[in-house]
This record gives C-alpha cells, sequence and structure tokens, in this order.
C-alpha cells in the first residue's frame, strides 16, 4: 500500500435534495490529491446525502516509507481506522483541513468545497504500507500427525486469503475482488482434497501442502501484478510534481489524439 490519507465529508441532505433522482459522481484531480464528490439515496422518504471524499498524500511519507521514524515524528500518523470510527472533533476543525487541502493541491471546484463547508460528519483513514511479499508464504504446517496440541492422523495448516495475504491500494478496486476469487481457488482446492481423500485406498498418499501451495503459485502472481498496477495509478491520482505533471500531460496528449 502507501502512505495514503482518505477523508470523508459527509453533508445530510435537505429538502431542496428530496427529490433528487439517481446518483451522481464527479471527480476532480489537483497536485498531490484527488477529489471525488457524490450524492446519494440515504434511505427511503429521505432527501439525498452528499459526500465530498478527499485522497491525499500523508506529509509523514514519502511514497510508502515513512521519513522518520514514528518516535521521531511530531506528527503522530492517522490509524488506519479500519472499523470506520467517526471522527468527533470539532467540524470547523475536519473543515479547515479539508479546504486546505484543496487549496494546496489546487483542485479547482467550488462545488467540493461547498459540500465540505455544510457537512457534518467526517471519517479519516489512512492506507499505510503492508509488504505483499514474504519469503514464508501463504502456507504454514503448524501441526505434524499425532504431534502437539491438535493431534490427528493429517497434519494442521494455516492458509492466508484476501487481505491478509495481499493487501492492497484502494485505486483499483479490486480487493474484495481478488479476496473472493482466493475463497474460490481455495474451496476448489480444499473440495479436491476431500475427493481424493475419500477415492483413496492410502490416505498418506493424499497431500494438502502440495494443493495448497497450488492455490499460492496460481493466486500469487495476479495478485501481485494488480497490487503493482494499483500502486501506480494511485501515485498518478494522489502523487504530487512528477507524478501529476506526468498525468497530466499523458491525458492532454492522449485527449488531442
Amino acid at each position: 500500500s502507501s502512505g495514503i490519507r482518505i477523508t470523508f465529508a459527509i453533508q445530510e441532505g435537505d429538502e431542496a435534495d428530496r427529490d433528487t433522482a439517481g446518483a451522481q459522481f464527479t471527480q476532480l484531480f489537483g497536485n498531490g490529491a484527488y477529489a471525488l464528490t457524490s450524492m446519494y439515496g440515504a434511505g427511503k422518504g429521505e432527501p439525498a446525502a452528499k459526500g465530498a471524499f478527499l485522497i491525499y498524500g500523508d506529509e509523514n511519507y514519502v511514497g510508502p516509507f515513512p521519513k522518520r521514524k514514528p518516535e521521531e515524528s511530531s506528527v503522530k500518523p492517522l490509524d488506519e481506522n479500519i472499523d470506520w470510527t467517526q471522527d468527533n472533533r470539532v467540524p470547523k476543525d475536519h473543515i479547515n483541513e479539508c479546504l486546505e487541502v484543496l487549496q494546496a493541491a489546487s483542485i479547482p471546484s467550488n462545488d467540493i468545497a461547498r459540500i465540505v463547508e455544510k457537512s457534518n460528519r467526517f471519517f479519516d483513514l489512512g492506507v499505510y504500507f503492508h509488504n505483499p511479499f514474504s519469503l514464508s508464504g501463504w502456507v504454514r504446517e503448524f501441526s505434524k500427525p499425532n504431534s502437539g496440541w491438535f493431534s490427528g492422523k493429517t497434519s494442521k495448516y494455516a492458509v492466508l486469503a484476501g487481505d491478509a495475504a495481499h493487501a492492497m491500494p484502494p485505486f483499483l478496486g479490486q480487493g474484495g475482488n481478488q479476496a473472493i476469487q482466493d475463497a474460490v481457488c481455495l474451496s476448489t482446492k480444499i473440495f479436491q482434497y476431500n475427493s481424493q481423500f475419500q477415492e483413496s485406498t492410502d490416505a498418506d498418499t493424499v497431500d494438502l501442502k502440495v494443493l495448497l501451495k497450488e492455490y499460492e503459485n496460481r493466486r500469487w502472481l495476479p495478485t501481485a501484478s494488480i497490487t503493482a498496477k494499483s500502486v501506480f495509478l494511485g501515485y498518478l491520482e494522489a502523487g504530487s510534481s512528477f507524478f501529476s505533471n506526468f498525468r497530466d500531460a499523458f491525458f492532454f496528449v492522449m485527449g488531442k489524439v
């Protein structure tokens, strides 16, 4: 992943938005950040809510790596907030922070600023570095036959899947998709093992570890590839200087072709 911060600013709907049909999204790119605005339903009979989402680099990070050790940093790195706890600080503090991000990134949209200024709910998340590569692999044998706490006739294994195996940035929206594919592939291998075990006259010839390694080998390359592409896309969308200039020049040229 990368040193990325994400702020969600939510503006509750008012009567003027009650008759809004459908959802609408606007995405704008700046230098070192990008912003997304949206309008979406808030429930039957409720006026549509508005949201402004800001994605920008953490000032304490260079790419995915911290500039200093956490104990040396004057600013505490943002917690990843994996349970999406609402930030209950005074709204005006959040509003000022969001407006500063928009100004620093030169994002040209009054629509985003208007939503931020009227928002009364905020969520802060951090997307920080998780090494997707491990020399230990995704399969670990933790109990051999007839030994230890989990004694039995066969070995016991712990297997990683989804984010536990390959946490990736959100810029391609592939985290959940890849986790589902992991689950399908892993369940297929377990089904193969059960079938072989039932059909075999000698259970010792059925090796679950081989099938689990086949699952890992099949899923590692596509997930590593998507992770790399997502990191690259993240820097194009939220990177500063070189990355944003390259992005703007590329799309300008492609728009003329």
